[in-house]
């Protein structure tokens, strides 16, 4: 990505930082880990991709497992997102060029000679719970432990049910979309429709506990302790007479969001925890098209309730709405990005929390090393 300039001064230049960050050229972490599909997305017919800059051809073999590539044919730059897959091999519908899985040109049909130039990128890929992962640098360097660990959301767990799986595109920076998630200041105004208004007693949590390691970044906050509810009786049958509800906000790696992580606990009078009656998450995975566009994986997982179908229902369309809510504020803010310089931006301290995630991902971005390298930082504490 080439960095823009602007000029300061007569015969100077500055660069231009892309929005929203502090320094450097990029738009997003390189060598790390992002969501390019959902699993059921990715068959024996060519699925083809624009992600972190790239075109990228994903496709099954015949033994099932998930592989990806450029998606332009060497010569002539032909999309292959019309090939077909013959003997695991991706046949060029221009020419005939024939690549194999890992991106190799095995055959020619008019000449044995095959130019070195003919190869096409393999991407590395994994495949765990409803994703495909794709690692954005070298298939040689992909790092297997940067993969982030998503057991807690219950994707891979049969005692959780995952609904509300979707895709959008958004013609939006991933960055702005992710500190969104983070953000809980707008949703009075934003999600008026969807979620209604919040008194000032509901407003952004004064405070949460905070957890940041590797990999990983959270804020939690807790409900205070109430009478159980008959609404909250029909979900939770087997729960006491107060409860009180664990709410948090998570980043996996740099770029999967749980943005209402929920636990429904059981307590007694006094407050104090007897047992948790129910766990429910809603993910958003954010991925990067372009340097102004995103793909967004959206979807939730609950372990109870879980033959309510109409709750899902609910539960479901009404993310979607927030989302959708979302795109639409995002996709207007966009345009006007280009001639910003966040370096000058006032923010609210209700912004601590988007910042301090914009923070680690400008961290990770200048470290170029992974996620294995962050270190704990405090959150800003004054705007």
């Amino acid at each position: 990505m080439l960095q823009k300039e602007a000029r300061s001064g007569e015969g100077e230049t500055d660069p231009v930082v892309p929005y929203p960050f502090s320094e450097g050229n990029q738009s997003w972490p390189r060598h790390q880990w992002y969501i390019a599909a959902w699993s059921r997305e990715v068959g024996s017919v060519p699925l083809m991709r624009k992600i972190l800059d790239q075109e990228i051809v994903f496709f099954r073999t015949a033994s099932g497992r998930a592989t990806a590539v450029s998606g332009l044919c060497p010569h002539r730059q032909m999309p292959l997102a019309t090939a077909q897959i013959v003997d695991d091999q991706l046949i060029c519908p221009y020419h005939g060029a024939a690549f194999d899985a890992e991106g190799r040109c095995a055959r020619l049909p008019f000449q044995e000679h095959i130019p070195g130039a003919m190869n096409l990128r393999s991407f590395a890929v994994e495949e765990k719970g409803p994703f495909i992962w794709v690692w954005d640098g070298d298939a040689s360097t992909a790092d297997i432990g940067l993969l982030p660990d998503v057991s807690s959301l219950g994707l891979m767990n049969e005692n959780y049910s995952l609904f509300g799986c979707g895709l959008r595109h958004v013609r939006a920076r991933s960055q702005i979309v992710l500190e969104n998630l983070f953000d809980h200041s707008h949703i009075t105004f934003t999600h008026a429709a969807s979620l209604g208004t919040r008194t000032q007693a509901e407003g952004p949590p004064k405070s949460f506990d905070i957890t940041d390691r590797a990999g990983y970044l959270a804020f939690r906050h807790s409900s205070p302790c109430r009478p159980v509810t008959e609404a909250m009786r029909l979900l939770f049958p087997a729960i006491g007479s107060f409860m009180r509800v664990d709410y948090r906000v998570e980043l996996f790696g740099v770029a999967l969001v749980n943005t209402v992580g929920t636990e429904s606990v059981s307590c007694d009078e006094q407050g104090e925890s007897q047992a948790t009656a129910g766990r429910m998450n809603f993910f958003h995975g954010i991925t990067p098209e372009t340097a102004t566009t995103t793909h967004y994986f959206l979807g939730g997982t609950r372990d109870f309730g879980q033959d309510n179908d109409d709750y899902t229902s609910v539960l479901a369309e009404r993310n979607e709405r927030v989302v959708d809510e979302d795109i639409k504020l995002l996709e207007s803010i966009e345009p006007y990005l280009e001639r910003t310089d966040a370096r000058s931006e006032p923010n609210f301290t209700t912004d601590a929390t988007a910042i301090r995630v914009r923070r680690r991902i400008e961290r990770l971005m200048q470290e170029g090393a992974g996620a294995g390298h962050v270190t704990a930082e405090t959150a800003p504490e004054a705007f």
